[in-house]
């Protein structure tokens, strides 16, 4: 396999310019026209080979190059991320909208590192920009810094540039991290109604044992301010460095095995993956992808992780020649009418068509999933403050009955 620059013109007559690994000059055309361009032009580049999967890949909109950039002086790998799911969101809407403007793959990059607040989006943006420029994947530099990119957005990218519907995976991973904005900024009304009830309860608990009948109002404000509240505060520290470490790459199976495990959230968790998964091989198989290409290219995209390495197993039954269908029906993931619409696609010859259904079918499960979410959890905000609620004035009643009792007691003694 080469790498061979080409010029084409797509269905609104506009000049694309890209790179495309194939065994010669008339494969990259008969792509090039399955994917719905007119070849223009098609050049070998000179002294590389590409590192293939059976399929060429398309790497973008990118002009032949007349300068070759230093390589950039980046921190190291391990040591870049930070970014926001909002600053990440902005990052790829805006490439989104670059690339499918038609300009060069570097050229948006170019245009959007600078603009960009984020350091590690926009060094890294220069990065890819310099990759693109030289023929290389901008999915190579993105894998480069896993704190920053997700390894799920990292292989959808990849895909892009296999089946050459990159603007298409990008604006698709932008509306991913444009929903879990959506999906989370309602839970500001879980956290303060959890966390009024817990100060409620660090603030009222020794109410009446100190403050009746005798005020004793120093002893009071100590149990609170330097017992109660500390403790609040510790448990909240604890939790959110749990929350923080299980957000880690090395510990992303853990997290995702335990999302799976957790009622109407796993079920968000998995629909999200099998869409994701689907949608991409939908994709990739309109592109003229075979079988074994695609299914490689798609099975990485799923965000969970432990959903992936069930796709990735079934790989091995599509490279044995099994039909993917069959292989949907192994992983044990899959509904099974999702499994009858391929196996009926597979005997018509009409796979991408029903392949689009079963990607339409998920991504309805995750809109149905993302309302029983977003319900269930403000019913479990409102459970909990209700519990807390009910736990506070237990305490209160009690402790306020003790007092009475108490004083009652010093009372008859000394009289």
């Amino acid at each position: 396999m080469s790498f061979f620059r080409y010029e084409a013109v797509d269905r609104t007559g506009k000049i694309v310019m890209g790179t495309m690994d194939a065994p010669n000059e008339a494969m990259v055309s008969a792509r090039l026209t399955q994917m719905g361009y007119r070849p223009q032009r098609v050049i070998p580049t000179p002294g590389t080979s590409a590192r293939s999967n059976g399929a060429g890949a398309v790497t973008g909109r990118q002009p032949s190059a007349t300068s070759v950039p230093q390589p950039s002086t980046a921190s190291p790998p391990s040591y870049r991320g930070g970014a926001t799911p909002k600053e990440l969101a902005l990052f790829f809407r805006q490439f989104a909208a670059l690339v499918r403007s038609g300009i060069t793959l570097f050229q948006a990059l170019d245009h959007l590192a600078p603009r960009t607040p984020h350091a590690g989006l926009s060094q890294t943006a220069r990065e890819m920009s310099d990759a693109a420029r030289t023929g290389g994947r901008i999915s190579d530099v993105m894998a480069q810094y896993p704190r920053l990119y997700a390894s799920h957005v990292v292989a959808a990218l990849r895909s892009g540039e296999q089946g050459g519907f990159l603007e298409i995976v990008l604006d698709e991973i932008a509306l991913d991290y444009e929903q879990e904005i959506a999906f989370y900024k309602g839970t500001w009304i879980t956290k303060w109604l959890i966390g009024q009830g817990l100060l409620a309860l660090a603030i009222g608990q020794p109410l009446f044992p100190h403050l009746f009948p005798n005020a004793q109002y120093g002893l009071y404000l100590r149990l609170v301010f330097l017992r109660n509240i500390p403790i609040l505060a510790a448990l909240g520290g604890l939790l959110l460095l749990w929350y923080n470490r299980m957000q880690l790459p090395e510990n992303r199976e853990k997290r995702d095995r335990l999302a799976l495990k957790v009622p109407v959230f796993g079920d968000l968790a998995r629909q999200k993956s099998l869409a994701s998964f689907c949608r991409t091989l939908y994709h990739l198989f309109q592109a003229g992808i075979g079988p074994i290409s695609a299914w490689e290219g798609a099975m990485n995209v799923a965000p969970n992780a432990v959903i992936r390495s069930k796709l990735v197993e079934a790989h091995e039954m599509v490279r044995g020649g099994v039909p993917i269908h069959d292989a949907f029906t192994a992983t044990g993931l899959f509904a099974n009418e999702t499994e009858q619409l391929l196996a009926t696609g597979i005997v018509s010859g009409q796979v991408v068509d029903m392949l689009d259904r079963v990607a339409v079918y998920y991504q309805d499960n995750v809109d149905r999933a993302f309302s029983n979410a977003r319900y269930w959890m403000f019913s479990l905000a409102v459970s909990l403050t209700i519990a807390l609620s009910g736990a506070l004035l237990i305490i209160l009643v009690k402790n306020y009955f003790a007092g009475i009792f108490e004083f009652a007691d010093k009372f008859e003694q000394g009289g």
